[in-house]
């Protein structure tokens, strides 16, 4: 019996040296930044205690953490709010040349779950501003191919946005959260794409055009912008 008290005591050492080595070997773990190859500058900064799981195919890295959700909000918020912020989703982080397209901290009852998404882009760059344009390109080479409104719906959509006046620097309210969201496909010489209005503010409408490879986005003034999208369903 004292022979197999002493075999487990240790296989318990050995396995509490297998878990400490895994932790110790774990690219974040008592580390305080997060690098990728696609970041140019020293990474992202984080907590130390963070476990990180992987990096998927669509650049959402994972973590585990027993920290508290409240002490992993404030790494969160010092991070986010040195960055550049635009259509009040994204955050580009000049430094690492890579812009934060979510952030999500999920309190889990033992630990936390993190979730970074990432895009190798500046999806606050004039590249991704659409252009007025897109209004013309509507109205005279496309043609209406599907969705969450009628074609009736769309061309009065269209009308509105058409008067209203633009907003060249949207001012991003944090508390905000859009409550309709509307997207219609669209065909233009054969290939589609996707314009989703959205409210974006209580007077303003953010519009995202998505063609499969690019997203561009533009915000409009427009009053009782939630009431008037639901008139549209």
């Amino acid at each position: 019996m004292k022979l197999i008290l002493n075999l487990i005591k240790i296989a318990l050492v050995f396995l509490f040296m297998a878990g400490v080595f895994i932790l110790l070997i774990n690219k974040t773990f008592i580390y305080e930044s997060y690098e990728e190859d696609i970041m140019k500058g020293d990474g992202i900064p984080i907590s130390r205690f963070m476990y990180y799981q992987g990096l998927s195919k669509d650049l959402t890295a994972t973590f585990l953490t027993p920290l508290s959700a409240r002490y992993l909000n404030t790494y969160k918020s010092n991070y986010l709010n040195n960055l550049e912020q635009c259509y009040g989703k994204y955050y580009y982080d000049e430094t690492n040349d890579i812009t934060i397209t979510n952030y999500n901290i999920i309190d889990n009852s033992y630990y936390r779950t993190i979730r970074i998404s990432m895009a190798n882009e500046n999806y606050c760059s004039d590249d991704y501003v659409l252009s007025d344009m897109w209004v013309y390109e509507y109205n005279n080479v496309s043609n209406y191919v599907k969705g969450d409104i009628s074609k009736d719906a769309m061309d009065l959509l269209i009308s509105t946005v058409y008067s209203a006046v633009r907003v060249n620097d949207p001012i991003i309210n944090d508390d905000y959260e859009s409550s309709v969201n509307l997207s219609v496909t669209c065909s233009n010489s054969g290939s589609e794409y996707t314009l989703t209005f959205s409210d974006f503010s209580d007077g303003e409408l953010l519009i995202v055009k998505d063609d499969g490879t690019n997203e561009q986005f533009a915000v409009y003034e427009i009053a009782g912008v939630v009431e008037f999208l639901n008139t549209l369903v």
